[in-house]
Protein backbone atom coordinates (compact mmCIF):
# COMPACT_ATOMS: atom_id res chain seq x y z
CA UNK A 1 0.00 0.00 0.00
CA UNK A 2 1.39 3.31 -0.63
CA UNK A 3 2.27 5.23 2.08
CA UNK A 4 -0.37 8.31 0.89
CA UNK A 5 -3.37 6.23 1.29
CA UNK A 6 -1.78 4.60 4.41
CA UNK A 7 -1.91 8.49 5.52
CA UNK A 8 -5.25 9.23 4.12
CA UNK A 9 -6.66 5.95 5.67
CA UNK A 10 -4.94 6.39 8.75
CA UNK A 11 -6.90 9.95 8.62
CA UNK A 12 -10.01 8.35 7.85
CA UNK A 13 -9.91 6.10 10.72
CA UNK A 14 -9.45 8.43 12.98
CA UNK A 15 -11.94 10.96 11.88
CA UNK A 16 -14.68 7.86 12.15
CA UNK A 17 -14.28 8.45 16.44
CA UNK A 18 -14.04 11.75 16.22
CA UNK A 19 -17.47 12.50 14.07
CA UNK A 20 -19.01 10.09 16.04
CA UNK A 21 -17.88 11.88 19.11
CA UNK A 22 -18.87 15.24 17.62
CA UNK A 23 -22.69 13.90 15.96
CA UNK A 24 -23.14 13.02 19.57
CA UNK A 25 -22.10 16.08 21.42
CA UNK A 26 -23.69 18.33 18.87
CA UNK A 27 -27.18 16.54 19.16
CA UNK A 28 -27.14 17.05 23.10
CA UNK A 29 -26.02 20.10 22.08
CA UNK A 30 -28.67 21.30 19.81
CA UNK A 31 -31.06 19.17 21.75
CA UNK A 32 -30.32 21.38 25.35
CA UNK A 33 -30.83 24.47 23.27
CA UNK A 34 -34.17 23.65 21.74
CA UNK A 35 -35.22 22.80 25.16
CA UNK A 36 -34.19 26.13 26.92
CA UNK A 37 -35.85 27.80 24.14
CA UNK A 38 -39.11 25.83 24.49
CA UNK A 39 -38.79 26.24 27.99
CA UNK A 40 -38.68 30.07 27.90
CA UNK A 41 -41.18 30.21 25.13
CA UNK A 42 -43.71 28.68 27.60
CA UNK A 43 -42.58 31.04 30.42
CA UNK A 44 -43.72 33.99 28.00
CA UNK A 45 -47.24 31.93 27.62
CA UNK A 46 -47.93 32.27 31.36
CA UNK A 47 -46.66 35.10 31.88
CA UNK A 48 -49.26 36.56 29.22
CA UNK A 49 -51.69 33.91 30.61
CA UNK A 50 -51.18 35.69 34.36
CA UNK A 51 -51.64 39.56 32.17
CA UNK A 52 -54.83 38.33 30.48
CA UNK A 53 -56.52 36.97 33.98
CA UNK A 54 -55.90 40.33 35.64
CA UNK A 55 -57.43 41.91 32.82
CA UNK A 56 -60.68 39.84 33.79
CA UNK A 57 -60.13 37.47 30.88
CA UNK A 58 -61.51 33.67 30.86
CA UNK A 59 -58.57 31.71 29.47
CA UNK A 60 -59.68 28.16 27.88
CA UNK A 61 -57.49 26.92 25.14
CA UNK A 62 -56.83 23.21 25.96
CA UNK A 63 -54.79 21.31 25.50
CA UNK A 64 -52.04 24.10 24.83
CA UNK A 65 -53.10 26.77 28.07
CA UNK A 66 -55.54 24.68 31.19
CA UNK A 67 -56.24 27.71 34.41
CA UNK A 68 -58.23 26.16 36.94
CA UNK A 69 -58.90 27.62 40.67
CA UNK A 70 -57.64 26.07 43.41
CA UNK A 71 -57.29 26.67 47.00
CA UNK A 72 -53.86 27.50 47.50
CA UNK A 73 -50.74 28.55 45.93
CA UNK A 74 -48.68 25.86 46.56
CA UNK A 75 -45.54 27.39 44.70
CA UNK A 76 -45.16 29.78 42.12
CA UNK A 77 -41.60 28.49 40.99
CA UNK A 78 -42.25 26.76 37.45
CA UNK A 79 -42.05 23.16 36.89
CA UNK A 80 -41.59 22.37 33.51
CA UNK A 81 -41.73 18.26 32.55
CA UNK A 82 -42.49 16.41 29.08
CA UNK A 83 -46.02 14.74 29.30
CA UNK A 84 -47.75 12.35 26.41
CA UNK A 85 -51.83 13.73 25.51
CA UNK A 86 -54.40 11.04 24.71
CA UNK A 87 -54.82 12.09 20.90
CA UNK A 88 -58.26 11.18 18.64
CA UNK A 89 -55.88 10.76 15.40
CA UNK A 90 -53.07 9.17 17.35
CA UNK A 91 -53.47 5.96 19.76
CA UNK A 92 -50.18 6.73 21.32
CA UNK A 93 -50.74 10.34 22.18
CA UNK A 94 -49.22 13.42 21.33
CA UNK A 95 -45.80 14.58 22.81
CA UNK A 96 -45.97 17.98 24.84
CA UNK A 97 -43.70 20.05 26.96
CA UNK A 98 -45.51 21.75 29.56
CA UNK A 99 -44.62 24.04 32.51
CA UNK A 100 -46.63 24.07 35.45
CA UNK A 101 -46.94 27.17 37.77
CA UNK A 102 -49.35 28.90 40.33
CA UNK A 103 -50.15 32.73 41.19
CA UNK A 104 -52.56 35.00 42.71
CA UNK A 105 -54.73 36.85 40.54
CA UNK A 106 -57.28 39.34 41.89
CA UNK A 107 -57.55 37.55 45.28
CA UNK A 108 -57.87 34.04 43.54
CA UNK A 109 -55.53 31.12 43.22
CA UNK A 110 -54.98 29.84 39.90
CA UNK A 111 -53.03 26.66 38.60
CA UNK A 112 -51.80 27.59 34.96
CA UNK A 113 -50.09 24.57 32.79
CA UNK A 114 -49.38 25.62 29.47
CA UNK A 115 -48.35 23.65 26.56
CA UNK A 116 -46.04 23.33 23.46
CA UNK A 117 -46.40 20.18 20.87
CA UNK A 118 -42.93 18.59 20.53
CA UNK A 119 -43.50 17.02 17.62
CA UNK A 120 -42.53 20.64 15.97
CA UNK A 121 -39.56 20.50 18.03
CA UNK A 122 -38.44 16.88 17.11
CA UNK A 123 -38.70 17.87 13.47
CA UNK A 124 -36.88 20.87 13.93
CA UNK A 125 -34.08 18.36 16.41
CA UNK A 126 -33.98 16.55 13.28
CA UNK A 127 -33.71 19.12 10.45
CA UNK A 128 -31.24 20.74 12.24
CA UNK A 129 -29.15 17.46 13.17
CA UNK A 130 -29.23 16.10 9.66
CA UNK A 131 -28.16 19.23 8.37
CA UNK A 132 -24.93 20.05 11.10
CA UNK A 133 -24.04 15.70 10.62
CA UNK A 134 -23.93 16.34 7.25
CA UNK A 135 -21.89 19.48 7.49
CA UNK A 136 -19.38 17.89 9.48
CA UNK A 137 -19.57 14.69 7.68
CA UNK A 138 -18.72 16.55 4.26
CA UNK A 139 -16.42 18.80 6.15
CA UNK A 140 -14.55 15.49 7.01
CA UNK A 141 -14.69 14.25 3.39
CA UNK A 142 -13.24 17.70 2.09
CA UNK A 143 -10.63 17.12 5.34
CA UNK A 144 -9.58 13.86 3.84
CA UNK A 145 -9.21 15.09 -0.09
CA UNK A 146 -7.55 17.80 0.69
CA UNK A 147 -5.19 16.13 2.86
CA UNK A 148 -4.90 13.14 0.53
CA UNK A 149 -3.81 16.16 -2.38
CA UNK A 150 -1.63 17.85 0.17
CA UNK A 151 0.02 15.01 1.08
CA UNK A 152 0.86 14.15 -2.27
CA UNK A 153 2.06 17.28 -2.92
CA UNK A 154 4.43 16.76 0.07
CA UNK A 155 5.77 13.78 -0.73
CA UNK A 156 6.55 14.91 -4.42
CA UNK A 157 10.33 15.07 -3.22
CA UNK A 158 10.12 11.69 -2.38
CA UNK A 159 8.45 10.03 -5.17
CA UNK A 160 11.37 11.57 -7.37
CA UNK A 161 13.66 10.19 -5.40
CA UNK A 162 12.71 6.78 -5.57
CA UNK A 163 11.57 6.99 -9.14
CA UNK A 164 15.27 7.95 -9.88
CA UNK A 165 16.91 4.96 -7.57
CA UNK A 166 14.63 2.67 -9.65
CA UNK A 167 16.86 3.97 -12.41
CA UNK A 168 20.31 4.14 -11.00
CA UNK A 169 22.96 1.58 -11.10
CA UNK A 170 25.99 0.69 -9.88
CA UNK A 171 27.57 -0.56 -12.86
CA UNK A 172 27.07 2.40 -14.68
CA UNK A 173 29.79 5.44 -13.71
CA UNK A 174 26.96 7.70 -13.66
CA UNK A 175 26.48 10.68 -10.82
CA UNK A 176 22.64 9.79 -8.47
CA UNK A 177 21.09 13.00 -8.86
CA UNK A 178 18.66 13.77 -6.62
CA UNK A 179 16.01 16.88 -6.96
CA UNK A 180 16.37 19.50 -3.56
CA UNK A 181 13.76 18.92 -1.40
CA UNK A 182 12.03 22.24 1.01
CA UNK A 183 11.53 19.43 3.25
CA UNK A 184 14.12 19.08 5.80
CA UNK A 185 13.50 15.32 6.27
CA UNK A 186 13.34 14.30 2.45
CA UNK A 187 16.41 16.55 1.86
CA UNK A 188 18.72 14.86 5.03
CA UNK A 189 17.40 11.18 3.35
CA UNK A 190 18.29 12.64 -0.58
CA UNK A 191 21.88 13.44 1.23
CA UNK A 192 22.54 9.77 2.78
CA UNK A 193 21.08 8.26 -0.56
CA UNK A 194 23.68 9.88 -2.36
CA UNK A 195 26.58 9.27 0.06
CA UNK A 196 25.51 5.69 -0.13
CA UNK A 197 25.08 5.48 -3.59
CA UNK A 198 29.08 6.88 -4.04
CA UNK A 199 29.96 4.77 -1.63
CA UNK A 200 28.18 1.68 -3.33
CA UNK A 201 29.85 2.54 -6.74
CA UNK A 202 33.19 2.95 -5.34
CA UNK A 203 33.25 -0.43 -3.18
CA UNK A 204 31.92 -1.77 -6.37
CA UNK A 205 34.44 -0.55 -8.55
CA UNK A 206 37.64 -1.56 -6.47
CA UNK A 207 35.96 -4.71 -6.43
CA UNK A 208 35.38 -5.16 -10.09
CA UNK A 209 39.11 -3.95 -10.94
CA UNK A 210 40.40 -6.23 -8.16
CA UNK A 211 38.64 -9.29 -9.77
CA UNK A 212 39.49 -8.36 -13.00
CA UNK A 213 43.40 -7.85 -12.06
CA UNK A 214 42.90 -11.08 -10.12
CA UNK A 215 42.20 -13.09 -12.55
CA UNK A 216 44.39 -11.54 -15.55
CA UNK A 217 46.83 -12.61 -13.34
CA UNK A 218 46.11 -16.03 -12.16
CA UNK A 219 45.86 -16.48 -16.11
CA UNK A 220 49.47 -16.44 -16.61
CA UNK A 221 50.71 -18.75 -13.74
CA UNK A 222 48.20 -21.58 -15.11
CA UNK A 223 49.35 -21.13 -18.41
CA UNK A 224 53.12 -21.53 -17.05
CA UNK A 225 51.83 -24.51 -15.02
CA UNK A 226 49.95 -26.05 -17.81
CA UNK A 227 52.65 -26.04 -20.45
CA UNK A 228 55.34 -27.43 -17.30
CA UNK A 229 52.69 -30.52 -16.89
CA UNK A 230 51.97 -30.98 -20.01
CA UNK A 231 55.73 -31.57 -20.69
CA UNK A 232 55.93 -34.09 -18.34
CA UNK A 233 53.51 -35.88 -19.59
CA UNK A 234 55.58 -35.94 -22.61
CA UNK A 235 57.87 -38.01 -20.45
CA UNK A 236 58.52 -41.65 -21.14
CA UNK A 237 60.41 -42.39 -17.21
CA UNK A 238 57.02 -41.70 -15.67
CA UNK A 239 54.99 -44.49 -14.12
CA UNK A 240 51.30 -44.90 -14.75
CA UNK A 241 50.46 -43.63 -11.31
CA UNK A 242 52.83 -40.53 -12.28
CA UNK A 243 50.66 -40.13 -15.88
CA UNK A 244 47.35 -40.48 -13.80
CA UNK A 245 48.76 -38.01 -11.34
CA UNK A 246 49.52 -35.64 -13.87
CA UNK A 247 46.69 -36.42 -15.74
CA UNK A 248 43.97 -35.07 -12.99
CA UNK A 249 46.42 -32.24 -12.49
CA UNK A 250 45.97 -31.31 -15.71
CA UNK A 251 42.19 -31.83 -15.43
CA UNK A 252 41.81 -29.39 -13.10
CA UNK A 253 43.92 -27.09 -13.94
CA UNK A 254 41.95 -26.98 -17.43
CA UNK A 255 38.66 -26.51 -15.34
CA UNK A 256 40.26 -23.84 -13.33
CA UNK A 257 41.68 -22.01 -16.41
CA UNK A 258 38.16 -22.47 -17.66
CA UNK A 259 35.96 -21.11 -14.50
CA UNK A 260 38.61 -17.88 -14.83
CA UNK A 261 38.38 -17.43 -18.93
CA UNK A 262 34.03 -17.65 -17.72
CA UNK A 263 34.36 -15.19 -14.95
CA UNK A 264 36.84 -12.80 -17.21
CA UNK A 265 34.11 -12.75 -19.73
CA UNK A 266 30.90 -12.01 -17.11
CA UNK A 267 32.83 -9.21 -15.98
CA UNK A 268 33.25 -7.89 -19.51
CA UNK A 269 29.55 -8.81 -20.46
CA UNK A 270 28.50 -5.48 -17.81
CA UNK A 271 29.37 -3.30 -20.62
CA UNK A 272 27.63 -3.58 -24.21
CA UNK A 273 29.90 -1.13 -26.16
CA UNK A 274 33.09 -3.79 -25.38
CA UNK A 275 31.52 -5.46 -28.28
CA UNK A 276 31.08 -4.45 -31.60
CA UNK A 277 28.08 -5.60 -32.96
CA UNK A 278 27.58 -6.75 -36.97
CA UNK A 279 24.39 -8.06 -38.56
CA UNK A 280 24.32 -11.97 -38.18
CA UNK A 281 22.26 -15.07 -40.01
CA UNK A 282 21.55 -17.23 -36.81
CA UNK A 283 21.07 -19.98 -39.15
CA UNK A 284 24.46 -19.94 -40.45
CA UNK A 285 25.99 -19.04 -36.87
CA UNK A 286 24.30 -22.45 -35.54
CA UNK A 287 25.27 -25.01 -38.03
CA UNK A 288 28.80 -23.52 -37.68
CA UNK A 289 28.56 -24.30 -34.50
CA UNK A 290 27.10 -27.95 -34.63
CA UNK A 291 30.06 -28.71 -37.33
CA UNK A 292 32.47 -27.83 -34.13
CA UNK A 293 30.48 -30.41 -32.03
CA UNK A 294 30.10 -33.69 -34.65
CA UNK A 295 32.81 -35.73 -32.74
CA UNK A 296 31.11 -35.20 -29.70
CA UNK A 297 27.43 -35.80 -31.15
CA UNK A 298 28.97 -39.18 -33.04
CA UNK A 299 30.44 -40.17 -29.49
CA UNK A 300 27.03 -40.22 -28.13
CA UNK A 301 25.42 -41.12 -31.41
CA UNK A 302 22.85 -38.56 -30.61
CA UNK A 303 20.11 -37.97 -33.25
CA UNK A 304 19.90 -34.01 -34.50
CA UNK A 305 16.98 -32.63 -35.97
CA UNK A 306 17.04 -29.66 -37.40
CA UNK A 307 13.87 -27.55 -38.15
CA UNK A 308 16.09 -23.95 -39.42
CA UNK A 309 14.95 -20.61 -40.92
CA UNK A 310 17.53 -19.60 -43.29
CA UNK A 311 16.71 -15.70 -43.55
CA UNK A 312 16.78 -15.28 -39.74
CA UNK A 313 19.18 -12.73 -38.67
CA UNK A 314 19.81 -10.58 -35.59
CA UNK A 315 22.37 -7.73 -35.04
CA UNK A 316 25.05 -8.66 -32.03
CA UNK A 317 28.77 -9.49 -31.65
CA UNK A 318 29.74 -12.49 -33.60
CA UNK A 319 32.00 -14.25 -31.01
CA UNK A 320 29.48 -13.77 -28.24
CA UNK A 321 26.58 -15.81 -30.68
CA UNK A 322 28.88 -18.29 -31.15
CA UNK A 323 29.62 -18.56 -26.75
CA UNK A 324 25.98 -18.43 -26.51
CA UNK A 325 25.03 -21.33 -29.07
CA UNK A 326 27.78 -23.33 -27.97
CA UNK A 327 26.98 -23.38 -24.35
CA UNK A 328 23.59 -24.29 -25.03
CA UNK A 329 24.68 -27.53 -27.50
CA UNK A 330 27.39 -27.92 -25.56
CA UNK A 331 25.07 -28.25 -22.52
CA UNK A 332 22.57 -30.28 -24.69
CA UNK A 333 25.26 -32.77 -25.67
CA UNK A 334 26.92 -32.89 -22.74
CA UNK A 335 23.57 -33.72 -20.54
CA UNK A 336 22.20 -36.24 -23.05
CA UNK A 337 21.94 -39.68 -22.88
CA UNK A 338 23.61 -42.10 -25.30
CA UNK A 339 21.20 -42.73 -28.48
CA UNK A 340 19.47 -39.28 -27.30
CA UNK A 341 18.76 -36.95 -29.77
CA UNK A 342 18.39 -33.14 -29.70
CA UNK A 343 15.88 -30.57 -32.10
CA UNK A 344 16.96 -27.43 -33.12
CA UNK A 345 14.17 -25.06 -34.12
CA UNK A 346 14.85 -21.67 -35.37
CA UNK A 347 11.44 -19.62 -36.58
CA UNK A 348 9.52 -17.29 -35.89
CA UNK A 349 12.24 -15.21 -33.81
CA UNK A 350 12.66 -17.87 -31.54
CA UNK A 351 15.67 -20.60 -31.39
CA UNK A 352 14.82 -23.96 -29.35
CA UNK A 353 16.69 -26.27 -28.40
CA UNK A 354 15.78 -29.07 -27.04
CA UNK A 355 17.39 -32.53 -25.73
CA UNK A 356 16.29 -36.16 -23.77
CA UNK A 357 17.90 -36.47 -20.68
CA UNK A 358 17.31 -37.14 -16.99
CA UNK A 359 14.56 -34.71 -15.48
CA UNK A 360 15.59 -32.78 -12.56
CA UNK A 361 13.24 -32.18 -9.78
CA UNK A 362 14.79 -28.93 -9.69
CA UNK A 363 13.34 -25.62 -10.60
CA UNK A 364 15.08 -25.21 -13.71
CA UNK A 365 15.78 -21.57 -13.25
CA UNK A 366 18.28 -22.25 -10.85
CA UNK A 367 20.76 -23.22 -13.83
CA UNK A 368 20.70 -19.73 -14.59
CA UNK A 369 22.55 -19.51 -11.18
CA UNK A 370 26.58 -18.88 -10.91
CA UNK A 371 28.16 -21.93 -10.53
CA UNK A 372 24.78 -24.07 -10.44
CA UNK A 373 25.41 -27.57 -11.03
CA UNK A 374 23.83 -30.61 -10.40
CA UNK A 375 26.19 -32.95 -9.24
CA UNK A 376 29.31 -31.86 -7.11
CA UNK A 377 31.36 -34.42 -9.07
CA UNK A 378 30.61 -32.86 -12.91
CA UNK A 379 33.28 -31.50 -15.37
CA UNK A 380 31.34 -28.28 -15.50
CA UNK A 381 32.35 -25.18 -14.29
CA UNK A 382 28.53 -24.29 -13.74
CA UNK A 383 28.69 -20.85 -16.08
CA UNK A 384 27.50 -21.83 -19.23
CA UNK A 385 24.30 -20.79 -18.69
CA UNK A 386 25.12 -18.02 -16.71
CA UNK A 387 26.87 -16.76 -19.70
CA UNK A 388 23.96 -17.36 -22.36
CA UNK A 389 21.96 -15.29 -19.43
CA UNK A 390 24.01 -12.18 -19.31
CA UNK A 391 24.37 -12.47 -22.84
CA UNK A 392 20.76 -12.42 -23.65
CA UNK A 393 20.41 -9.73 -20.74
CA UNK A 394 23.12 -7.78 -22.93
CA UNK A 395 21.18 -7.76 -25.96
CA UNK A 396 17.23 -7.13 -24.50
CA UNK A 397 16.84 -11.11 -25.15
CA UNK A 398 13.98 -13.17 -23.37
CA UNK A 399 15.48 -16.30 -21.92
CA UNK A 400 13.19 -19.19 -20.68
CA UNK A 401 13.81 -23.15 -19.96
CA UNK A 402 11.42 -25.70 -18.94
CA UNK A 403 10.92 -29.76 -18.79
CA UNK A 404 8.42 -31.36 -20.83
CA UNK A 405 7.71 -35.16 -22.01
CA UNK A 406 11.43 -36.18 -20.94
CA UNK A 407 12.74 -33.31 -22.82
CA UNK A 408 14.40 -30.11 -21.76
CA UNK A 409 13.88 -26.79 -23.22
CA UNK A 410 15.90 -23.83 -23.25
CA UNK A 411 13.82 -21.17 -25.78
CA UNK A 412 15.24 -18.01 -26.74
CA UNK A 413 13.03 -14.80 -28.25
CA UNK A 414 15.04 -12.82 -30.78
CA UNK A 415 11.62 -10.54 -31.05
CA UNK A 416 13.18 -7.53 -29.28
CA UNK A 417 16.54 -7.97 -30.85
Amino acid sequence: MKLINKISRYFLISSIPIFIIVSVGLYYIIENTVTNETDEQLINISKKVIRELKNGKVICFAPFVEVNSVNEVKDQNYKFEDVRLASQDDDEGEQFRQVTTYANVNGVNYKIVTRVSLIEKEDMLFTIMSISIGAVLFLVLIMYVTNKIISKKIFKDFYDTLKKLESFSIKNDDELKLTKSRIEEFEQLNKSLIYLAEKAKNEYRSLKEFSEEMNHEIQTPISVIKSKLELLLQNNDLSEDDLSLLGTSLKNLNKLERINKSILLLNKLEHKELFESVQLNLAEETKNVLNDYNDFISTKNLTINLLIDQNLTITANQSLINILLSNLISNAIKHNVNNGKINIELKNNELIISNTGQTSGVNPEKYFERFYKESASSDSVGLGLTIVKKICDLYGLKISNHYSYNLYYVVIDFTLS
